[in-house]
């Protein structure tokens, strides 16, 4: 069994406050709105992935740390990190940003390792307190396999909320990279008046980039505006503007992330003239010397290295309707080119002994539908630690806001199917209670775990309402009086001769620390799970 280590590429994502609300774009279908001739209408002036569940006042987020002199560092509020990146856009400002890919932990409440004792579905029950193998009855669980394990993140933030923070966040900020860079292009054309390409033409931006914008650590080598061919996807018979933009560059982070090399490719399809409605896709790279998990050794042939790569495919219908979908994933390799030829790539493309240049490592996907007034919606999220695993993690959430701007939210935790069936990605199809202990099985129980979480206005933190997490780290997800099985969370991995002994116990909800009463699951059943995931946009 492989752990999960997300990537620390970190995308702009920051639980799932996707925005997408670009400034006016060139020439399209409907009248009576003035149209925007300028660089500043090629790139999606909203495209922030902020958590419906995110912290309002300590920044859990990098999208406005990220950014100079525009919004405010200390929030990670959805409208804000809106603004800042219209700032950026719009060329009032300076055209520069700071390049960063901080560390972001996993909240301690989620997937704990946990060390047992009598473990119920062990082939070599000895009778003594030793780890003598896999198939033991002592040892420890690993990390990221046991679920929301302890109802709050601290004293009072509810783990589903904080879980979701961070899965977003280790995606979110090379996202942020990108898509600022993206805009800095943008910002760079509008200061210097580059106007739109008419039809079949291409604009070098590279030398404008250069003079006009100032980020430390950023070269650009290549910088390219391309409008496409209109599409006729109208019923009244009129057609969209295509634009595409490409850049090449590089990317000084110092310290021990060092200089990685990236592609930028962002087409956009504004589908007003006032680009009130548009779709889209976001595709980029970053190769760097190293992979993060360490399934490409041994089958990416002599080449050393890996490259990060993702999408973002984007769709907004109306002023209350965005819906858009993400994948990223390390690729083996540093010279590989992940993408296929309409810029997507593909999780069946797994790095194997004949396959070296396929994915590796940490498989991430989100798909989400959400009110970009608010913020609020539903949001679909799957991870997958390597490609020989045979399940995804799912973490599905609902936001909803009421007229006090009170917000509430329901999340729900289980395992999916591999990353690879395309049918059904983000959608839970069982609850494995016991992922990695002895005797293991992977078919699971169809339930899952439930938190009910809410916002006051006003307030900072997603609060615990109620909680559906309780199990036993077995097969059958229960355990009984006196059966001799205990177990208990603890700060690091490292096996205790007897569980409660080690002196790094967390005392979490799930902890068992005798058996004088039995563990009955209170996990939901998956029919009465409340949550329909999105329809992906289509593929442009």
């Amino acid at each position: 069994m492989k752990q999960f280590f997300l990537p620390r590429l970190v995308l702009l994502m920051s639980i799932f406050s996707f925005s997408f609300h670009l400034s006016s774009c060139g020439s399209s279908g409907n009248s009576g709105t003035t149209a925007d001739t300028t660089t500043s209408a090629v790139v999606p002036a909203d495209v922030v992935v902020s958590s419906p569940t995110a912290s309002t006042s300590v920044s859990a987020s990098l999208g406005v740390k990220t950014l100079k002199a525009v919004g405010d560092a200390a929030t990670e509020d959805y409208d804000a990190k809106k603004t800042a990146l219209q700032n950026l856009i719009s060329g009032d400002n300076d055209c520069a940003f700071t390049l960063q890919i901080p560390s972001v932990s996993s909240p301690s409440c989620y997937g704990p390792p946990v060390n047992f004792n009598g473990h119920l579905n062990s082939s070599a029950i000895d009778g003594d307190t030793n780890d003598d193998g896999q198939a033991d009855d002592d040892g420890a669980l690993p990390s990221g396999d046991t679920g929301i394990w302890n109802t709050t993140q601290g004293v009072s933030e509810a783990c589903a909320a904080a879980k979701m923070n961070e899965l977003v966040q280790k995606v979110s900020a090379n996202v942020d990279n990108m898509i600022n860079i993206a805009a800095v292009m943008a910002c760079s054309g509008k200061k210097a008046g580059t106007t739109l390409p008419t039809i079949g033409a291409t604009v070098d931006l590279a030398s404008t980039v250069e003079s006009q914008s100032t980020v430390s650590g950023l070269t650009v080598s290549s910088a390219t505006l391309a409008r496409k061919a209109n599409v006729d996807a109208n019923s009244d018979g009129t057609t969209d503007p295509v634009y595409v933009s490409t850049l090449g560059v590089s990317m000084d982070f110092g310290g021990a992330i060092g200089v990685r090399t990236g592609t930028i490719t962002l087409k956009h399809i504004p589908t007003t003239s006032d680009n009130s409605t548009y779709k889209g896709k976001l595709s980029f790279s970053m190769a760097k010397s190293s992979e993060d998990g360490g399934n490409c050794a041994g089958t990416a042939g002599t080449e050393s290295g890996a490259v990060n790569a993702g999408t973002i495919l984007y769709e907004k219908t109306s002023g209350t309707s965005l819906t858009y979908e993400t994948n990223f994933a390390e690729f083996c390799g540093s010279s590989t080119d992940p993408f296929d030829t309409d810029n997507n790539i593909d999780p069946s493309d797994k790095v194997s002994t004949s396959n070296t240049d396929g994915w590796g490592n940490n498989w991430n996907y989100g798909l989400f539908a959400l009110n970009p007034s608010n913020g609020t919606g539903t949001f679909a999220y799957a991870w997958q630690a390597g490609q020989g695993d045979g399940n995804t993690r799912v973490l599905d959430v609902t936001t909803s806001i009421d007229s006090s701007d009170n917000l509430s939210g329901t999340a729900y935790f289980g395992f999916g199917t591999d990353i690879a069936t395309a049918a059904g990605r983000g959608t839970i199809t069982a609850m494995i209670c016991n992922w990695a202990g002895p005797g293991n099985t992977h078919t699971g129980l169809e339930k899952a775990q439930r938190q009910v979480m809410s916002k006051a206005s006003g307030t900072d933190t997603w609060i615990s309402s109620s909680a559906n997490i309780t199990y036993a780290p077995s097969n059958s997800c229960d355990a009984g009086i006196g059966d001799g099985f205990i177990y208990e969370a603890v700060n690091s991995g490292t096996y205790a001769a007897v569980a409660g002994t080690s002196g790094s116990e967390l005392n979490f909800d799930n902890d068992r620390e005798t058996d004088a009463a039995a563990v009955t699951n209170n996990l939901v059943n998956l029919t009465d799970v409340v949550f329909t995931a999105p329809t992906a946009p289509t593929d442009i």
